[in-house]
C-alpha cells in the first residue's frame, strides 16, 4: 500500500503519498509518475492510482522473481514490459471472477503508468524512436481497450426510503432517547456532519475537509440581506490524519449556499462543543484531532443500529444493508433533482445545475442517472415537512454553555 510521508522531519515539498519498494525507499518511476507528470491530480486519486501500482510491481516482481520493474521501464523494453501486463491482466481477471469485484480501475492506472514511462524513459531518435513509436501505439489501441472484467450495467440510484430518512432524523435529533451517541458534544457533531451530508450532499471526504473557516457570510445589495455559502475547497494547511481526505475531481471546489438552520447547527457545534483544538478543521474527534474517514462510517453504523425495524425492512427493500455517507448524497441529488423539476426546469438545464451543485466532472455520467431516478412524492413530504418540525424542536433546546 502506499504510505503518506508526513512528518516535521521531511521538507513540505516531499510530503505525501509514495510508492514504496519492499525496502521501504520510494519506487523511482512511480515516484516520477505521480509526482512529475501527474501533479494536477486529486490526493485521493493519486493514492488510488499509487495502490494500483503497487499491486503492478508486486506482479511483476512474481513473474520474474524480483522486483525489476523499474529496471525494464528504465532500459524502455517495451516487449518484457508487454508480457508482464498480459500476466497482470490474466490475474486481474482471475480476482475478479473470484470475488466479483470491478478492476477496471487498477488496469487502467497500470497500463496508463506503463505507456506513460515508456514514452518519458524510452525518448530516443532516428529508428530506434521510431520502433518505440509503433510499440507504444500497439500497447495503447490492444490493452487500453480491455478490461479485466465484463463491463456491468451502472447500479440503479436508490434514495434512502422516506421512512428511514424519518427515523434518521429522530435518531440524530440530539435531544432524543433514541439518539445512541454517547455525549452532547458527539450528539451536536454528528447531528452537523448528518446534515451537511444530507441536505447539502457532501461526500464524505469533502465534509471531512471543512474548516473553520469554510463557513462564510457577506452583505448581498441586491437582495438586502447576509448571504451564507459553504467553500468547499482543499487547503495547504497540515492535516495529520493517516488517510488524508482530498476532492475527487477538480469541479469538487465549489461553493453552496446555507440555509439558516444549517447556520444555527454548525455555530452551536462550533462555539459550544468543539473544544480548544489545535487544528483548523472543523469536526473533531474526541481526542481534539481532525476526525477520521473511517470514524464518519463508524457514526452511520451506530445509527443503521438505532433505527426501528420497520425501518431496517425498509432498507432491506430497497437493496440496501445499512445507511453509508453515500446513501446520503444519493438522497439529496435525487431530491434536488426533482425539486429542479418541479421549478419548471427541462431534463438537460436540471442536469446540468445537478452537476454543479454536487461537483460532477462534465464527462459524468452521474446527472443522467439521477435524471432517471424514481423518485417517490412521498419523500419530498419528509424532507420538507419532517424537518421543519425538526428544526424547530432544535430551536427549543438550550445547551448549558450556549455564547
Amino acid at each position: 500500500m502506499p504510505i503518506n510521508l508526513a512528518s516535521s522531519s521531511i521538507p513540505q515539498t516531499l510530503s505525501g503519498m509514495a510508492s514504496v519498494g519492499p525496502s521501504g525507499v520510494p519506487r523511482f518511476w512511480a515516484t516520477v509518475w505521480s509526482d512529475v507528470l501527474k501533479t494536477s491530480i486529486e490526493p485521493s486519486t493519486r493514492r488510488k492510482h499509487l495502490a494500483a501500482l503497487d499491486r503492478l510491481y508486486a506482479a511483476v516482481e512474481r513473474q520474474h522473481g524480483r522486483d525489476c520493474l523499474d529496471r525494464l521501464i528504465a532500459e524502455a523494453d517495451a516487449d518484457a514490459l508487454e508480457d508482464c501486463l498480459v500476466g497482470f491482466l490474466a490475474q486481474l481477471r482471475n480476482e475478479a471472477a473470484v470475488a466479483n469485484i470491478d478492476k477496471t480501475s487498477t488496469w487502467t492506472s497500470a497500463i496508463s503508468f506503463v505507456t506513460d514511462m515508456l514514452r518519458y524513459a524510452g525518448n530516443a531518435s532516428g529508428v530506434r524512436a521510431s520502433e518505440m513509436e509503433a510499440k507504444l501505439l500497439r500497447l495503447d489501441t490492444l490493452y487500453r481497450q480491455l478490461a479485466p472484467n465484463p463491463e456491468k450495467p451502472a447500479p440503479p440510484v436508490r434514495a434512502l426510503p422516506p421512512m428511514v430518512v424519518e427515523d434518521l432524523y429522530e435518531i440524530f435529533n440530539p435531544e432524543s432517547p433514541r439518539n445512541p451517541f454517547k455525549t452532547e458534544a458527539l450528539r451536536w457533531r454528528n447531528l452537523l456532519i448528518f446534515m451537511l451530508l444530507l441536505r447539502l450532499g457532501l461526500r464524505r471526504g469533502e465534509a471531512a475537509l471543512l474548516h473553520t473557516s469554510s463557513f462564510k457570510e457577506d452583505f448581498d445589495p441586491v437582495v438586502g440581506k447576509t448571504v451564507h455559502w459553504l467553500d468547499v475547497e482543499e487547503t495547504d494547511d497540515g492535516d495529520p490524519r493517516y488517510e488524508q481526505p482530498g476532492l475527487k475531481t477538480a469541479p469538487s471546489r465549489r461553493q453552496l449556499p446555507l440555509s439558516l438552520e444549517m447556520i444555527e447547527v454548525e455555530q452551536r457545534y462550533r462555539k459550544n462543543y468543539r473544544g480548544r483544538v489545535y487544528h483548523p478543521q472543523l469536526l473533531m474527534s474526541q481526542k481534539a484531532r481532525p476526525l477520521s474517514l473511517r470514524s464518519f462510517n463508524e457514526i452511520f453504523e451506530v445509527a443503521t443500529e438505532a433505527l426501528s425495524d420497520t425501518a431496517k425492512r425498509s432498507l432491506l427493500k430497497q437493496g440496501l444493508q445499512g445507511v453509508s455517507c453515500h446513501d446520503l448524497r444519493h438522497t439529496s441529488a435525487v431530491v434536488r433533482m426533482k425539486r429542479y423539476q418541479d421549478a419548471g426546469l427541462d431534463i438537460d438545464k436540471a442536469q446540468e445545475k445537478l452537476r454543479v451543485f454536487f461537483g460532477w466532472s462534465k464527462t459524468s455520467n452521474m446527472p443522467r442517472l439521477y435524471a432517471k431516478a424514481y423518485f417517490e412524492t412521498t419523500m419530498a413530504e419528509v424532507w420538507d415537512e419532517k424537518f421543519d418540525t425538526f428544526v424547530t424542536a432544535l430551536r427549543g433546546i438550550n445547551p448549558e454553555r450556549e455564547n
